[in-house]
């Protein structure tokens, strides 16, 4: 236990030199157990880019055995390659969406990449890309694009957006009818101010509409809040949130910090806050509130122990073991965020009884 909580501590200080944070440093004369845990970790986050980065400003002698830096280099070589196919993808999607009319910006992961010390080592997930219409005419306006099958709209799928085929190149895209989905607390407030904000992204040379740091720094911590209640989230996701407050002003982060509180997200951003704080430094003038620590620890140890999106948390096999799970689970974060946890909760089970006719219609547990 003590070994693998130090090399948690040794991949942030990797993350912090790839990322040149201030007064970054740290002793990596390690074995090649210690090197090789140490790869396992940033690959379970999908870090392997920034950590690399950090292991390239490292002194000759503290670098990893040869033969593991060829592997991460090649590794590194293919996020690279992603990134840059990744870019001209989310290009032709705005150009696309552009000529038909319909205002667009790419929401996260290219949109993020871009403000990075080296855009090209963001390990990249897929391409999401907010297009401006309701869902009933973004739908039927990519069934006329042949981008999606009308089959498809059947039994309520694509209900917060809408999944393109994947590309021959691996590359998968998501059509979202909103800036944001799914915050069940002040849920209308919040997307009334990202309706509003998104109309201030702008084309950057890449080739896409970016948002706003302001819309960025709203929505993505509305999407972190959902992602550590319904299952987890990595590393990656808090770097990202790093790099928008590293690329914000003091007045728009005044501003944010106001909109954080009046819809209550404020229990949640003080969580993240000590989290960036003891992972990558980050200095309390640049914090949207107090860090609080216990709340803190508990996403830090979720982001941890379940790598990237909670991918390598350990599931049960049986469905109906795994859903009570999930709901035990659930209750937990009553401590956490009283009122989110429960509007969170009192949502799924709408959505659950909602969906329920169209479950027993095709036979199937999940939609």
């Amino acid at each position: 236990m003590l070994f693998y909580k130090a090399m948690e501590k040794k991949l942030f200080q990797l993350m912090r030199l790839g990322l040149d944070v201030p007064g970054a440093s740290g002793d990596f004369r390690l074995d090649a157990r210690a090197w090789e845990s140490l790869y396992t970790l940033a690959k379970r986050q999908s870090v392997l880019g920034v950590a690399f980065a950090g292991i390239e400003k490292l002194p000759r002698e503290s670098r990893p055995p040869m033969q593991l830096i060829m592997r991460w280099a090649t590794e590194v070589e293919a996020i690279r390659g992603m990134n840059g196919l990744m870019t001209k993808e989310a290009a032709r999607l705005t150009r696309l969406f552009t000529d038909a009319g319909r205002k667009n910006a790419i929401l996260k992961g290219q949109s993020n990449a871009r403000l990075y010390p080296d855009p090209t080592l963001r390990q990249a997930g897929d391409i999401d890309i907010w297009v401006e219409g309701d869902r009933k005419s973004i739908n039927q306006m990519l069934v006329e694009m042949g981008m999606i099958e009308k089959s498809a709209l059947e039994f309520g799928r694509f209900w917060h957006h809408a999944h393109l085929e994947r590309t021959k190149d691996g590359i998968m895209a998501e059509v979202h009818y909103r800036p944001a989905s799914g915050n069940p607390y002040k849920g209308k407030e919040l997307q009334d101010f990202l309706n509003r904000e998104i109309l201030n992204a702008e084309l950057v040379p890449e080739g896409f509409y970016a948002p706003s740091i302001k819309f960025a720094l709203v929505m993505q911590l509305s999407h972190l809040q959902q992602h550590f209640y319904s299952g987890g989230l990595g590393l990656r996701q808090y770097i990202d949130y790093y790099i928008l407050l590293k690329n914000s002003t003091e007045e728009v982060r005044r501003e944010v910090s106001g909109v954080v509180k009046r819809l209550g997200m404020l229990h949640a951003c003080s969580a993240v806050m000590w989290v960036l704080q003891q992972m990558l430094g980050l200095e309390r003038e640049r914090m949207l509130c107090a860090p609080c620590a216990w709340r803190g620890r508990k996403l830090l140890r979720l982001a941890l122990v379940g790598g990237n999106f909670g991918k390598f948390r350990k599931k049960p096999r049986n469905v109906f073991v795994r859903w009570f799970r999930d709901r035990l689970r659930a209750l937990g974060w009553l401590t956490f965020d009283p009122w989110n946890a429960f509007f969170r909760e009192l949502w799924y089970w709408r959505h659950t009884l909602y969906l329920m006719p169209l479950r027993v219609k095709r036979r199937r547990i999940g939609l």
